[in-house]
């Protein structure tokens, strides 16, 4: 595995578009609602990746920057994004965007938090915001529950030598609570659902940074887990795969 989070997704650009869930229209309601952002808003994306993150955004209307330092990932999401006007993407990190000062009214970071360096970004993107903006960070976190989540779950731990450790960068609240100044805002959790097919299904574990790439020896062992798995639970040639968005958001002061 790379030891530099800029580069873990380089070979995994095409299978995060193809295999990635997207984040829940409720989570960007329930910001416009809480006056995080108004219309036609500037919302910076931190570590943007392929666009999932900053397509709800786009969708609501706001103009997105997504500040990526993976060229390959950058690059999907320009191409993802190609029918939104609204969207550009620039070369930079969360510690360092090259963007201006005061531009934005609200940051996010969606599935990217946990590779940053809390204190370092917080700076950023004080800089970056405008007085008395927002910032709003979120994960998808997999249901474990159902049958096919459970056995998921299991092949994650089985293939995935750096599982528990990126699972618990995902989770660790003290760097929540650094970024905003001392204390996690609490979290808030919108369920979602995406259904897919087995093609759909590798792209999501080819995306994932500490499971197997394509390619490599140990990936054909995991496919043949994950046909397994497919097909113990597929219902019309798809599965579902439940997902819970948590989401913390606060203004940042």
């Amino acid at each position: 595995m790379l030891a530099d989070p800029a580069q873990r997704f380089s070979n995994r650009a095409d299978a995060y578009v193809a295999g990635r869930p997207g984040f829940p229209a409720a989570l960007v309601a329930h910001l416009l609602a809480a006056g995080a952002f108004g219309p036609g808003a500037t919302v910076v994306d931190l570590g943007a990746g392929t666009g999932l993150s900053a397509e709800p955004f786009l969708r609501a209307g706001c103009s997105v920057i997504g500040v990526e330092p993976n060229a390959a990932m950058r690059a999907a999401g320009e191409a993802y994004l190609a029918g939104f006007a609204g969207y550009r993407a620039v070369d930079g990190t969360a510690e360092a965007t090259t963007l201006p000062a005061g531009c934005a009214q609200l940051l996010i970071a969606g599935q990217a938090f946990h590779w940053f360096d809390p204190l370092a970004a917080r700076r950023e993107a004080l800089r970056v915001l405008a007085p008395g903006g927002w910032a709003a960070l979120f994960w998808n976190e997999r249901e474990h529950d159902s049958g096919f989540g459970a056995g998921y779950q299991r092949l994650c731990v089985e293939f995935g030598p750096e599982h528990t450790q990126v699972r618990d960068r995902n989770s660790d609240f003290s760097t929540v609570a650094a970024f905003f100044g001392g204390e996690a805002p609490p979290p808030l959790h919108f369920a979602h659902s995406k259904f897919v097919d087995r093609t759909q299904l590798a792209a999501q574990a080819a995306s994932t940074s500490y499971l197997p790439a394509a390619g490599t020896p140990q990936y054909a062992r995991l496919r043949a887990a994950l046909d397994a798995l497919f097909d113990a639970h597929a219902t019309d040639d798809r599965v579902e795969m439940r997902h819970i968005c948590r989401l913390h958001a606060a203004r940042l002061s």
